[in-house]
């Protein structure tokens, strides 16, 4: 009759723990406070506001400022799981913001250079024309 008393006894701890060890794995899988991973994208999405992506790309810009304020919404009601899953992809859209604005700039500035060039082309061109004799024979060349 002991050893029943003990069997039940054992069975009831192990029961315990095992549904001590789940409730505990529940809790952990929300994991520790996304600090980290919400000051990375705040960081990277003040980066690309400042570098001017509105100008360009502004729906990746506002698509991430919007999930960082729903990151900061969620560590504040404590799922700490969905805040960092948030804060994670708010950082890649600034990140795409940045990108897609530095392309843009950058095809601008690329425009802009090759227009200078054609412009500078067209001058040339212009100062041989006018500066060339009507015999075909170079300007300053004795006959």
């Amino acid at each position: 009759m002991n050893h029943g008393l003990k069997r039940s006894h054992g069975t009831v701890m192990g029961l315990a723990l095992i549904g001590a060890t789940i409730l505990l794995g529940g809790c952990a899988s929300e994991g520790l406070k996304p600090d980290k991973s919400l000051a990375r994208a705040k960081m990277m999405v003040d980066q690309a506001d400042r570098a001017g992506t509105r100008n360009y790309d502004a729906v990746d810009l506002i698509a991430a400022q919007t999930k960082l304020k729903d990151a900061q919404k969620k560590m504040k009601m404590g799922d700490y799981k969905s805040a960092r899953y948030l804060a994670n992809e708010a950082r890649v859209d600034a990140e795409l913001a940045l990108a897609k604005g530095q392309t843009a700039r950058r095809k601008e500035a690329e425009t802009q250079l090759e227009k200078s060039l054609q412009s500078l082309q067209n001058e040339i061109d212009n100062k041989e024309n006018s500066s060339g004799s009507s015999s075909g024979e170079p300007v300053g060349m004795p006959n």
